[in-house]
This record gives structure tokens, sequence and C-alpha cells, in this order.
């Protein structure tokens, strides 16, 4: 059972109450008052107060009456309105963007993709606007808030890019750029946190408290969802986990370190391996000519597959061993080969976790591309819309 946070101050109070209901009908609805107030150890008149107000803001509705329990009047059951708002969600990479518009529910309502020719700041900031005016004929309501997700180290607040080495950038304020150019609400977030948020605003993840998210693909990253929120460390930089040393005589790629995860796992990983060890394999071919191999039965294309398994594996049974987690998603465009990667990996993490911790973990393959990065930072904008719209104050 959960409880309401504690704060001192009667606002405090009164605004983790608000998140606390709201987070209720949004995790379990449609759910009725006394259910809401039984589960978070509230009194009926205290929740009853905040619905009303949530239903007043538009953000919840009335959605139907459920069954009576003995004898009574039914229950009247509360759902949050999703479609009471649109917001849009970027995905940057160092070739393009990907762009979504979506609901409150990060459901896809129209995508595009805009290529960028070069990454320098003010490039992606009009290349951003550009793409914000180009969509928002196709909005059913005008956007209301904006999500971008970039791999590399972003702040704690969610306002600006300390570094990123795939774009190049160091210390840019992209937040407020865009805020300037854009007019309205604009957070900023690790392209990996944003998918673990997204799991677990939207996904399998809302039904754990607590779950990681490991994507493999251009890089090695890392989402934490500890007690239902995604883990940043105190300066935004937590899970980089594909900067983890495993060899400091390994091999290096483009954007690794020698010897890390990433110069094992990454597609740039991949495509030197395939260069040197699968004879059918041509050296200007991309990573996917690697998995098409493995799924025609070329046994060194196997072999590279399972070779970077047993890495994936190792990664895991230390994840494994460290956090002890339920559940771990594993996405990202790397997933392509997830037949030729997760035999070994799982036989792996088996061999090297502690104890029974590997019988304990689920794991769930979801091998989504750009446009789900791009769900991923409309989910940030969605969330952190409708937190702040159910807990501003009386009057905003």
């Amino acid at each position: 059972m959960t409880r309401a946070p504690r704060a001192t101050g009667k606002d405090d109070v009164r605004r983790l109450n608000q998140d606390a209901v709201f987070q209720v009908v949004h995790r379990h609805g449609p759910v009725s008052r006394i259910d809401i107030a039984t589960h978070l150890r509230l009194s009926p008149a205290t929740v009853t107060n905040i619905t009303s107000d949530l239903i007043g803001r538009g953000l919840v509705f009335e959605a139907r009456k459920g069954d009576a329990l003995g004898v009574g009047r039914k229950p009247i059951l509360l759902e949050v309105d999703y479609d009471a708002g649109t917001v849009m969600g970027v995905k940057v990479s160092n070739v393009g963007l990907t762009c979504a518009l979506t609901n409150l529910n990060a459901e896809v309502a129209h995508a595009a993709t805009f290529p960028l020719s070069e990454t320098h700041p003010e490039a992606v900031v009009d290349a951003i606007a550009a793409a914000f005016e180009s969509l928002a004929p196709h909005a059913a309501l005008p956007i209301a808030a904006v999500g971008v997700d970039l791999p590399g180290l972003v702040d704690a607040d969610r306002r600006g890019v300390r570094h990123s080495p795939l774009l190049g950038w160091d210390q840019v304020p992209l937040a407020e750029l865009l805020e300037a150019r854009l007019g309205v609400p604009v957070v900023v977030e690790n392209d990996v946190n944003a998918l673990a948020l997204a799991e677990a605003w939207y996904g399998i993840g809302r039904a754990h408290d607590s779950f990681l998210v490991l994507t493999l693909g251009r890089g090695v990253g890392l989402g934490l969802v500890l007690g239902g929120e995604v883990y940043r460390g105190p300066f935004g930089g937590a899970g980089e986990v594909g900067h983890v040393l495993i060899d400091p005589d390994g091999p290096t790629t483009r954007y690794s370190s020698p010897g890390t995860l990433e110069a094992y796992l990454s597609d740039d990983a991949l495509v030197r391996e395939a260069r040197a060890r699968v004879p059918a394999f041509a050296a200007s071919d991309p990573v996917e000519r690697l998995a098409a191999l493995a799924a025609e039965g070329d046994a060194d294309a196997c072999a590279v597959f399972a070779d970077a398994g047993r890495m994936l594996g190792r990664a895991l049974a230390m994840l494994v061993n460290l956090l002890a987690p339920g559940l771990v998603v594993l996405s990202g465009e790397g997933l392509r080969a997830a037949p030729f990667l997760l035999p070994s990996a799982e036989a792996e993490l088996r061999r090297l976790a502690f104890g029974d911790l590997a019988d304990h973990v689920q794991l769930v393959v979801e091998p989504w591309g750009d446009d789900a990065w791009a769900r991923g930072a409309a989910a940030l904008a969605a969330s952190r819309y409708l937190v702040e719209s159910a807990t501003a104050p009386r009057g905003d």
C-alpha cells in the first residue's frame, strides 16, 4: 500500500497529495475516489476535494460507474483525460530529427523526420523550430510543451546539455534557447532516460516501482527507475554504463574509449568485428547487413553476435548483482539482432549472477527505432505537463 508523501508546509502537503492522487488515477484508472483514499491512506474528504480540482482543471473526468460493493450506490470511476493536450517530442541525432505529435498518453498522432546538415547548437535550434512550425498544423490542440532527448549528459533540472560527444556539444542551454523560439515550455533529457520515463509512465514499467532500461545501438545506455522515478543522480549523469571500463587494453570505436562496454556492444563495434571476421561482410556494409547474414545462417555472423551477447550477459549480470531489478527492458536499434544476441546473453547472465538473482529478473525486448525515441521525448513533455498542471496552485 502506498502512503501519500509527507511534507512540512501546508502548501507542500497539498501539492504532494495532489501529485499522489493524480498518480493513482494515472497508474490505476479507472479508479474510484474511495479506492484512491484507501490506497493513499487519505481521508475521503481530502480525495474528493483534490479530484474535484483535477476535474475542474480538465485533467481528470468521471468515466463511468463501477460495480457496487454490497448494498449502496455504484462508485463513479475516474480517469485521466489524455486528450486534453498535445505535446511534441523530438529525438536529436547527429544526422537528423525524428519528431512526434502525441496526446498526453504519448499516443502518436503524427510523426515526421527532418535531416540535419550541421549539429552546432544554433543549427539544431533552427531545425527544431522549423519542425515545430511544420507539425503545428497537424496538432489537434495547440502544442502545450516540447520534449527533446539526445545522447549525452543533461543537467539535473533537464534544461541544458553539459556534454554530448556525438553532437560535439558542451554547456548548451538548450531549453532556454528553444523556449525563446517556440514560446512553450521545453524539457530536455538524455535519450535513454526519456525511454525509461516513457516505460514508467506508459509502458510495461507502469506495473513496476523499480526497473532498468538497457539500450543498444549507436551507443550503450542505461535508464534507472527507482521507486517510480527516473534516477538521474545529483548532477544528471547517472546511467552511463556504456563508458564502464571492461578491459583497458581492449578495442575502441569512433565514440568510445578503449575497452569500454560500448567498444564491444555498439553498432560500430559490431561492424568492426564483422569486417575482421565475416568474409561475406563488405567493408562498406552497415550493421543491418550483419543481422541479415545471421538470419541467413552465416556461421561467422552468428559467432560475432554470440560473442557480443556474452558481453551483454556480463553487463546484465553486473547490473543484476548490483541492483537486483525485477525487470530489465532491452531496447534500441541494436535489438534488431535479439534472436542472435540473447541466447548467449541469457546463458552468461545465469552463469555470473549471484545466487538466484537471475531467476527473479524478467527480460523484455522492445526493439525500438528513432520513432520510439521521439515518443519517449513526447512522454517526457507529457508527464511534466501533467504533473505541473495537476499540482499548480489554485488559479494558475
